[in-house]
């Protein structure tokens, strides 16, 4: 029997824009039966469950001025804390949400995949960061995410 890989997709958002990338993700990840994933918004995600998957997939916008969505602060700062799960065996890739009519275009993303990466977890494929037309990013970046977890 092939082995099962645990997949996590979490998102934080404002709008609704990453839950419902977030969903497609799983949806289209899961016509595989080797995949088991689950779905969560990081306000309801303890950074410590991380530790439970083989792959984290994390779909993050910025609010305001660059800070990460109000239900999303408390994941945030779990992660970029010096004590978090060790994540050595974390395979993860972050899709970034933002608008470059701001200054830290994307900042949450690149704060979380910034602190996974200084945890020990590995980078499936590049950050990809998304700016209000999103489709196309969104497509390449899932292209290369499902492509790279057939090597797990």
């Amino acid at each position: 029997m092939a082995r099962v890989i645990r997949i996590v997709v979490l998102y934080a958002t404002v709008s609704g824009t990453a839950e419902e990338l977030a969903h497609a993700t799983a949806a289209r990840l899961a016509a595989n039966p080797a995949r088991a994933i689950e779905v969560s918004n990081v306000a309801d995600f303890p950074a410590a469950r991380l530790a439970e998957f083989d792959a984290a997939l994390v779909i993050a916008s910025t609010w305001g001025e660059g800070v990460a969505p109000p239900e999303a602060e408390e994941f945030c700062r779990t992660l970029g804390g010096e004590a978090p799960p060790d994540l050595g065996r974390l395979n993860y890739a972050v899709l970034a949400l933002g608008s470059s009519m701001y200054p830290d275009f994307c900042a949450c993303g690149k704060q979380i995949d910034a602190d996974l990466a200084r945890h020990g977890a590995k980078r499936l494929v590049p950050r990809v960061d998304c700016d209000t037309k999103f489709k196309a990013d969104f497509e390449r970046w899932l292209g290369a995410v499902g492509a790279r977890l057939g090597d797990l």
